[in-house]
């Protein structure tokens, strides 16, 4: 599949602090592409870098073999939703639509056909002050979508939404994937991405820690979080375990990895044993990278 949108050696500094340190990777077209990263990983940077909200950096980004600095209508062919999405409240969710068909010289025809897309037809002649947060992410989405761009660009969609939200953001990204767009998604959830994605470029620190395809990638089980009311006691007793590693402990939890030929850890008798375990879950395969 070719790649639609190329990162190469892309920096950003702030004063002296490095919010970006040489990152490259590609997105291939009509794939869903996540870019993972806790709080601070340089992802929003990038996002906004893109969006044109920031203009000084350093590098080079393409988008179909054509470098941004050098067409700047380039981003007529992005729908972008960098931050929480604004509207007029006092105005229905069409009118609200309608502002933006004038000011991006959209057709208003586009506006019933983005507002199914978003599962938002039946709402249309309501108040957008009316609408729960869920909704006017969809909304905003919507708003992306209305000058019809090749690439969807979200960032940290599903913060603050409630699981029915989340599920609601899921459909229609995977909606728009059939349909032919390309989505890329700024997150810091790994079962955002192991849920929904077919690429991903993990970031740490401003820097790129791997750029892989997901896409047809095996789940292994070799990942666990353990949830304890005693980190310190817990920890003490896996460390005697052998075949464990421990990735990163906090303050209710653990996460640990297991080698392939250990006995699984949920059926091993020394774990069994160690009190103040409330629960064991399976990670994400991508966590060893993203603590690393």
């Amino acid at each position: 599949m070719p790649n639609i949108l190329k990162v190469e050696n892309v920096s950003k500094y702030y004063g002296k602090t490095k919010a970006l340190n040489g990152v490259n990777f590609e997105v291939p077209e009509n794939s869903i592409f996540a870019i993972l990263g806790p709080n601070g990983s340089g992802k929003s940077t990038l996002i906004r870098i893109l969006a044109g909200l920031i203009t000084s950096w350093q590098g080079e980004i393409h988008y179909k073999n054509q470098p941004i600095r050098k067409n700047k209508k380039y981003v007529n062919n992005f729908g972008f939703i960098v931050e929480d999405p604004s509207f007029y409240e006092y105005l229905t969710a069409a009118t609200n639509l309608q502002v933006l068909c004038r000011l991006t010289k959209s057709p208003f025809s586009r506006i019933d056909e983005v507002l199914s897309l978003v599962d938002l037809s039946e709402r249309r002649d309501e108040l957008v002050s009316n609408f729960s947060y869920g909704m006017k992410q969809r909304l905003g989405i919507a708003q992306a979508l209305l000058h019809d761009p090749k690439i969807l660009v979200l960032d940290e969609p599903n913060n603050g939404l409630d699981p029915v939200g989340v599920n609601q953001i899921a459909d229609i990204i995977y909606r728009l994937s059939h349909e032919g767009k390309t989505i890329c998604i700024s997150t810091h959830s790994l079962n955002e991405v192991d849920r929904l994605c077919t690429d991903v470029a993990i970031m740490n620190k401003g820097s790129l820690i791997i750029s892989k395809s997901i896409r047809n990638s095996k789940k292994n089980k070799r990942f666990f979080r353990i949830e304890t009311s005693d980190t310190e006691h817990v920890l003490s007793k896996i460390k005697k375990i052998r075949g464990i590693a421990i990735l990163t402990a906090q303050s209710n939890s653990i996460i640990v990895s297991q080698s392939s030929r250990s006995i699984p850890l949920i059926e091993n008798k020394t774990f069994s044993k160690i009190n103040s375990i409330k629960s064991v879950h399976t990670e994400s395969d991508l966590i060893e990278y993203y603590y690393a």
